[in-house]
């Protein structure tokens, strides 16, 4: 199993998920370019904005290999645009909650062939605040393969004597 191949199930996870509206993965940089875009015109402004809530971000943090396993370390950002009263911050900081809860569900309980997953995630409520106001929660999850290093199919050379 590949890095692209663990990448590819947790957006698919994602985009399968009946609330999360756009997703999107890579450095906190990349979080205004996600994958599914559905553009929204601010009408007093005339910008076009090309994300929708709720908003799920994959961020990469730093992977682990091992003899017989590899470790794939990830922040997973859940978001919901939301008023700045203190009663919607918490709203959507739950509502949030939820999501990420139902992707861990989903890897633990129906992708539990492929991984090894120990549900010990922990997880961040956060509030920020540009051209309007996101809440949310950020959980750091750790998925692990059986990868054993194998030099039989390594592509090199022969070592030379």
């Amino acid at each position: 199993m590949t890095y692209k191949n663990v990448v590819d199930d947790l957006i698919d996870i994602m985009s399968r998920h009946h609330m999360i509206v756009t997703w999107g993965y890579g450095n906190l940089s990349d979080l205004v370019t996600p994958f599914k875009k559905q553009n929204a015109t601010d009408e007093s402004t005339g910008k076009v904005y090309n994300i929708d809530y709720p908003y799920a971000f994959l961020q990469p943090t730093t992977h682990q290999l091992q003899t017989n396993v590899s470790r794939y370390n990830f922040n997973l950002i859940m978001m919901e645009q939301c008023d700045d009263e203190p009663m919607d911050v918490i709203q959507a900081q739950s509502n949030c909650h939820e999501y990420i809860k139902d992707v861990l569900a989903e890897i633990y309980y129906n992708y539990g062939l492929k991984y090894d997953f120990t549900l010990n995630s922990s997880v961040t409520a956060f509030k920020e605040k540009y051209n309007d106001t996101v809440s949310g929660m950020t959980a750091n999850i750790s998925l692990e393969i059986r990868d054993g290093l194998n030099d039989c199919i390594a592509p090199f050379a022969p070592k030379a004597e």
